[in-house]
């Protein structure tokens, strides 16, 4: 009786502790937060997702905790917003969002070259900036895309994609100015400069989604590393 009562108490000492989430469960109040507090391994997927930003935030300068604080506010809102839709899948989101969020390394792009990401997608800059590919999603139904993938020309500090002549016209005079900011690198959308363009930019789908800030990110293990 008492033997079985001393392995019965080893055995529970021995066994891990049950997964808890990045936040008090106690005070749990969305659905998606209940649910993650309901589920050992949603809940051990919270705490890597918050361990890998907290991480990402103390190597990031200002303007990079800037940009990844407005990111992550995204995530959440979108991960709220779609949590319980069909097809919607949080431990794929959570996992695939700690993974990303391990990939930030601020060492990881010099000048312009390396691959930038944000929520929204990545864009990969090589031969000195010389050359760019954007692909973007909006996070919205049905996850309407932006690709474009042409020649940059540098302009002082900026970048501007796509806006050689030749490019210009296949693209109905869209463009895209990209910037660093610290860190971050800044990507805005540029119109046609005819006042009387109709549409928008033939590389978007019917949401536009480049722009904003996208952070410097660790090239995939089998990612060959941009060009110089």
């Amino acid at each position: 009786m008492l033997a079985s009562l001393a392995g019965a108490v080893l055995l529970t000492l021995s066994l891990p502790a049950a997964a808890a989430p990045s936040f008090d469960c106690a005070k749990a109040r969305t659905k998606v937060e209940k649910g993650i507090c309901a589920s050992p391994a949603l809940s051990a997927l919270d705490q890597r997702l918050a361990a890998a930003y907290a991480k990402a935030m103390a190597r990031l300068d200002p303007a990079g905790q800037r940009a990844l604080k407005a990111d992550q506010r995204i995530f959440l809102d979108v991960r709220d917003r779609f949590f319980g839709t069909p097809d919607y899948d949080l431990k794929s989101d959570l996992a695939e969002r700690a993974a990303w969020l391990e990939r930030i390394d601020p060492s990881a792009t010099k000048g312009w070259d390396g691959t930038w990401g944000s929520v929204m997608g990545e864009i990969t800059l090589s031969k000195g900036g010389a050359a760019a590919d954007i692909n973007t999603v909006a996070l919205t139904q049905g996850h309407p895309t932006c690709t474009l993938e042409v020649a940059a020309i540098v302009d002082g500090d900026t970048l501007l994609v796509g806006g050689a002549p030749a490019d210009l016209k296949e693209n109905d005079g869209w463009s895209v100015r990209l910037a660093r900011s610290g860190t971050a690198l800044t990507a805005e959308l540029l119109p046609p400069k005819a006042s009387d363009s109709a549409g928008g930019p033939p590389f978007c789908g019917n949401i536009p989604s480049i722009g904003g800030a996208f952070l410097p990110l660790r090239a995939l293990p089998d990612e060959p590393a941009p060009k110089k």
